[in-house]
């Protein structure tokens, strides 16, 4: 039997609702349901507020289905995630594997490891090296987030000199928002990228290469923000150049960030950002359950490699789509 999925969705209502009241001070735990599902290993590489809501993306599709759910987490620790993994494997006996990989190349020996004792190892919101072995994977489309950010900027009508941060050059989401903005930009003239700054996903990295940049660039008037967690960096520095302005003010800098985390969804609604484009992880827990259930049961799912493009929330729509991005429950 062939289990077939989704790349993109529609309907995202009952996303807000799963992630409600998520929290970054959720701890490793075990999550027991009825008699009768499957147990369900997940392994993070840490916890913040996205993985926090991708686990009740899980949790909740687990507990709907009647499984158990034992979660780890490896504090950015690679060795740690081995080790935890190989005791979900060995000692716990799971029946399948959701993980986020805190490094892509050294996670192909739990890779093998899951397959050498038949355990179907699936991978949600950012892919491994070794995409052969995997059982499934769901990720958001970076390339796709990319343009997105690129279509935003381009709507705005009007000469934008960019700086563009970049995350962490190791890592493929960062690669790909890059690549798809250059990508969305090209063809046209009103939005041009004036500066780069590398970041390596580090918020000081963010400040101190954002603070560089607009001293020797003052006519940069938009920034693209590969992530909301580097935006406290960027409106920090913002602030310290005297630039700041908000959303309408002539001198406001037109920022675009990625992911939908309650930090972008309250500058959203400040009106301190222009757009922001929402990571979709109610959809990964949804979908990498699904999967493993079919996986544990001798099935196939097809395709076995799943990209969701973000939703592109603004100024025009954030209060008719916020109830759809898992950032913005709290939100006023």
């Amino acid at each position: 039997m062939k289990l077939k999925f989704k790349a993109s969705f529609a309907a995202l209502g009952a996303m807000a609702v799963i992630l409600t009241g998520c929290s970054t001070a959720t701890p490793a735990s075990t999550t027991d349901t009825s008699d009768g599902g499957i147990t369900i290993g997940v392994s993070f590489e840490h916890l913040n507020e996205i993985r926090s809501a991708e686990l009740a993306g899980i949790k909740d599709a687990a507990k709907k289905n009647g499984d158990k759910v034992v979660f780890v987490s490896a504090d950015d620790d690679a060795q740690k995630q081995a080790s935890q993994i190989q005791d979900l494997i060995q000692t716990q006996k799971v029946d399948a594997l959701i993980v986020i990989a805190f490094n892509k190349d050294q996670i192909t020996s739990s890779i093998a490891l899951a397959k050498a004792n038949n355990v179907p190892f699936l991978t949600i919101d950012r892919a491994t090296t070794d995409q052969e072995n995997i059982s499934f994977q769901i990720t958001g489309d970076p390339v796709a987030d990319g343009k997105l950010v690129a279509e935003q900027m381009i709507a705005a009508d009007k000469d934008l000199k960019v700086l563009q941060l970049i995350g962490g050059l190791t890592d493929q989401n960062a690669v790909g928002r890059r690549d798809g903005f250059v990508a969305g930009l090209k063809g046209q003239t009103a939005v041009s990228i004036v500066a780069d700054v590398p970041t390596d996903w580090d918020p000081t990295k963010a400040l101190d290469g954002t603070s560089n940049a607009l001293e020797k660039n003052p006519d940069i008037n938009a920034i693209y923000v590969p992530s909301d967690y580097l935006l406290p960096s960027v409106l920090s520095a913002l602030d310290a150049a005297g630039k700041l302005k908000p959303v309408g003010d002539p001198d406001h800098v037109f920022i675009v960030t990625i992911d939908g985390d309650p930090v972008g969804c309250q500058a959203l609604a400040d009106k301190t950002i222009d757009a922001d484009i929402a990571t979709l992880v109610g959809d990964f827990g949804t979908q990498a359950v699904e999967a493993a259930r079919a996986l544990s049961a001798g099935e196939t799912v097809d395709p076995h490699i799943v990209e969701i493009a973000g939703l592109a929330i603004n100024q025009g729509n954030f209060s008719d789509e916020k109830a759809n991005v898992w950032g913005c429950a709290d939100v006023k």
